[in-house]
């Protein structure tokens, strides 16, 4: 439970970055640009930064991530248009009612909790589709319960990740 009010209390931090920003800057060239700064997409596959589906909100180099499972991510551009490298971190969480045999104990449950960082590379074709390729290292944190026993493990996870998207 803590973690996702960790999450939700960073969602609107950054969010209020991202309004902030982008009125700051429409308002120091004397027009109303937002809705030019801003862009997004709708995304599909498996990404560290989106889960299996999520949400991308880009103004400028920077961009939020949210996906399910539970996902939030920040993304930095080197290019804000168009094909372009990224650098970027996130947080995913996830949990799983489901039977695991470690070391001879039966768990039938599974939360996990990922932070990491990474690389990708975003392709635009059709201007309004993107394909995303995306390597991150993340640090994993699971807890595996039962209904007698629990278990935590610490492990490293190389994570690579796929997405195709909607631009709008």
């Amino acid at each position: 439970m803590k973690i996702k009010n960790i999450l939700i209390v960073g969602l609107f931090i950054i969010l209020g970055f991202f309004v902030s920003a982008s009125f700051d800057s429409a308002y120091a060239e004397g027009t109303s640009k937002t809705r030019d700064a801003w862009g997004g997409g709708v995304h599909a596959g498996f990404s560290p930064y989106l889960g299996l589906i999520g949400l991308e909100l880009q103004q400028t180099n920077f961009a939020l991530t949210i996906g399910l499972p539970a996902s939030i991510g920040v993304r930095y551009y080197f290019d804000p248009s168009g094909t372009q490298w990224f650098l970027g971190t996130h947080v995913l969480h996830y949990d799983i009612e489901e039977d695991k045999t470690k070391d001879g104990v039966r768990y039938t449950e599974q939360k996990a909790t990922l932070l990491g960082m990474g690389v990708g590379y975003k392709w635009r074709f059709r201007e309004r589709w993107d394909l995303t390729l995306s390597l991150s290292l993340a640090h994993e944190k699971k807890k595996l319960k039962n209904s007698t026993a629990s278990r935590t493990d610490d492990t490293v996870l190389s994570l690579p990740g796929i997405t195709i998207g909607y631009v709008f």
